[in-house]
């Protein structure tokens, strides 16, 4: 897939499955080492970016059915970071 601007190749897999690993390593953080809970606020912020521009390619892509996959992968992503960063938020600063 070519990027409609740049014309760069990109990939929302990728981008999706990095989000959703930043989400789950940053749940797993926050309720395993609760004194780290900041690393997992962070690690929710950067899911919470790279799945937005996951979704953002995804849109652009051509075959539905891929697309659908891809936006609903990274979303999967988005919700598990939003999860991190809420917890984290919590647990630091609550």
């Amino acid at each position: 897939m070519k990027d409609d601007y740049n014309q760069v190749p990109r990939n929302p897999v990728v981008y999706g499955m990095l989000s959703l690993f930043c989400g789950v390593i940053g749940t797993a953080v926050v309720f395993m080492m609760e004194s780290m809970a900041i690393a997992s606020v962070g690690l929710g912020a950067v899911g919470m970016l790279v799945g937005g521009f996951s979704i953002s390619i995804a849109s652009h892509f051509p075959n539905s059915k891929d697309k659908a996959s891809y936006m609903g992968l990274a979303a999967a992503g988005i919700m598990a970071s939003v999860i991190a960063f809420m917890f984290g938020i919590v647990n630091a600063f609550g």
